[in-house]
C-alpha cells in the first residue's frame, strides 16, 4: 500500500477506487494476460501439429511465470518501446535449450497486447454488468416502494406539477436498463482476438491462419475476428463510450440527491452515522459525501472516454502514438466507471426518503403546484386559453395576498369551485400514469437483468 501511495497516488482513487476492478487492470493482471495469450498461441499451434509434444510440455510450465527482475524488464520495454520483445526473451530464457524459439511464431507485439486487453476488458465488462445489476436492483426497489409517493415535480428548478418519487426513480431505472443492454453488447464486441501479424495480412502464419485464430480465441474465451483491427479501435472505444453514457446517468443521480438533500428541500438524505459527512468547523453539517464522490468518479470516466475518439485517429496499418493514449484512458475509464457504480449502489442502499418533507413541500408557494390541474379542469368549460389566463391571474393573487390558490380562484370567480367534483384538488388526484409506468419500468428492468448468453 505504501508503495502504491508513493508511485500512483491520487486522492479520489485512494478514497473511493473499486479495488476489484483495479486488480483486473493492474500490472500483475496485464502481465498474466500477455503470458496467457502467448501460451494460447503455442497450445493452438501444437494442436495444429506445428509444435512438438516435447516443446509444448516445457512451454506449459510458463503459466505462472513472473519476472525475477521487474526493473530490468521495464528497462528493456522502455528501450524497445513495447514490452513483448522483452517478455518473449524472458520466457525463452526460462525454457530448456531444446524448447526455445517456439513462442510468438507469426504474431506481432500488438497482437499479443490487444488480445490481452480484450481478455481484461471482457472481465471488467462482466464486473461492470454485475455492479450495474446491483445498482439497478436498488433503483427498482425504490421505484416499486414509492410508485405512488407524491412529491413536487420540478422544471427549470421550480415546482411544476405533482409527480411521484417512484416515477423519478423509474426514469433512472430506464436508463439503467438501456445501459445494461449497451454494456453487454459493447463488452462482447470488445472481446475479440487480434492475431493478424505485422501489417494485418497474417502472412507469417501461413495458410491456416484463420483456423489458428479460431483456436486461440476458443482457448481464451474470446471471439475470433475476421479482419485485422490494429488501427480499428472502435470496439474498445465503443465500450468506453458506453461507460461515458452510464457515468453521465450516475452523475445526474448524484446531482439529484445533492439537490434534494438541500436544507430547504430535505426530501432525501444519505445514510447518516457518527461524523458521517461532518465538517471540521461547522458541527451541524452532514454533507452528501457519497454523491460528491460519485459525481467526481463519473466525471473522470466521462472525460477520459472522450479521449478514446482521438485514439481512433490512427493511420495506415499501425498507430504512431494514438495507441499509447488508449493505454492510459481506457483503463482509467473502466476503473472510474466501476468505482462510480459501487458508490451509486452504496448511495441508494442507504438513501433516506423523507416522504413527510415531500408532502410538506407540495404545499409550498401557496399550492401553485396544482395550477395546471385547475386549468385542465376549467378548460372544457371556458376553453384552454381563458382557463390558463384565469389560473395565471389567480396565481399572482395567491402570491401577492399570501393565500392558497383555491382561495385566490374563488376570490376571482366564486363559481369556479362548482366546476370541480372535488374541491380543492389534491396532488394525489393529479398523478396521471406515474404509478403505472413506474411498475412497467420495474418489469422491463426485471426482464433485462436476466443473464445474457455468453460469447
Amino acid at each position: 500500500m505504501a508503495e502504491q501511495i508513493r508511485s500512483g497516488f491520487n486522492l479520489l482513487d485512494w478514497l473511493y477506487q473499486d479495488d476489484a476492478c483495479a486488480a483486473l487492470l493492474d500490472f500483475d493482471a496485464t502481465f498474466s494476460a500477455w503470458v496467457a495469450v502467448e501460451l494460447a498461441l503455442a497450445e493452438s499451434q501444437f494442436e495444429m501439429r506445428l509444435l512438438s509434444e516435447e516443446v509444448i510440455k516445457e512451454i506449459r510450465h510458463l503459466r505462472e511465470f513472473r519476472p525475477d527482475d521487474l526493473e530490468k524488464f521495464r528497462a528493456v520495454a522502455r528501450n524497445v518501446g513495447f514490452p513483448i520483445l522483452g517478455l518473449v526473451q524472458m520466457l525463452n530464457d526460462a525454457l530448456p535449450a531444446g524448447a526455445r524459439g517456439h513462442l510468438h511464431l507469426g504474431a506481432t507485439t500488438q497482437d499479443i497486447m490487444d488480445t490481452a486487453v480484450a481478455l481484461q476488458v471482457h472481465a471488467v465488462g462482466e464486473l461492470l454488468q454485475e455492479r450495474l445489476v446491483s445498482y439497478g436492483d436498488r433503483l427498482a426497489e425504490l421505484t416499486s416502494r414509492h410508485a405512488a409517493t407524491p412529491m413536487a415535480g420540478r422544471t427549470h428548478a421550480q415546482h411544476a406539477v405533482p409527480t411521484t418519487f417512484g416515477l423519478k426513480c423509474a426514469v433512472y431505472l430506464g436508463e439503467a436498463t438501456r445501459n445494461l443492454e449497451r454494456l453487454r453488447s459493447a463488452t462482447n464486441q470488445a472481446a475479440h482476438v487480434s492475431l493478424f501479424g505485422a501489417a494485418g495480412t497474417s502472412a507469417a502464419m501461413g495458410a491456416d491462419a484463420r483456423e489458428l485464430r479460431a483456436r486461440v480465441a476458443a482457448r481464451l474465451g474470446l471471439a475470433a475476428a475476421d479482419l485485422p483491427w490494429h488501427v480499428s479501435r472502435d470496439r474498445f472505444a465503443g465500450l468506453a463510450f458506453c461507460c461515458a453514457l452510464l457515468s453521465a446517468s450516475l452523475a445526474r443521480l448524484a446531482r439529484e440527491v445533492i439537490d434534494l438533500s438541500r436544507t430547504e428541500v430535505g426530501e432525501v438524505s444519505e445514510a447518516g452515522g457518527w461524523h458521517r459527512g461532518a465538517s471540521s468547523t461547522m458541527p451541524q453539517k452532514r454533507n452528501s459525501i457519497m454523491s460528491e464522490a460519485l459525481l467526481g468518479m463519473a466525471l473522470v470516466a466521462e472525460s477520459t472516454a472522450v479521449a478514446m475518439a482521438r485514439a481512433m485517429e490512427t493511420g495506415h496499418e499501425r498507430a504512431a502514438g494514438e495507441w499509447h493514449l488508449e493505454w492510459k484512458v481506457l483503463p482509467e475509464t473502466l476503473r472510474s466507471t466501476s468505482s462510480a457504480l459501487v458508490l451509486a449502489g452504496g448511495l441508494l442502499e442507504g438513501l433516506v426518503v423523507n416522504t413527510s418533507a415531500m408532502a410538506r413541500n407540495l404545499l409550498l408557494d401557496h399550492g401553485l403546484v396544482m395550477a395546471e390541474a385547475y386549468m385542465v379542469g376549467l378548460a372544457p368549460i371556458m376553453g384552454r386559453e381563458a382557463a390558463h389566463d384565469l389560473v395565471y391571474r389567480a396565481s399572482r393573487v395567491a402570491r401577492e395576498q399570501d393565500i392558497p390558490l383555491p382561495d385566490a380562484l374563488t376570490r376571482i370567480s366564486p363559481l369556479v369551485s362548482s366546476s370541480f367534483p372535488v374541491w380543492p384538488l389534491e396532488a394525489t388526484g393529479y398523478l396521471g400514469e406515474a404509478e403505472r409506468v413506474s411498475h412497467e419500468a420495474v418489469a422491463a428492468w426485471t426482464d433485462a437483468r436476466r443473464p445474457s448468453s455468453a460469447l
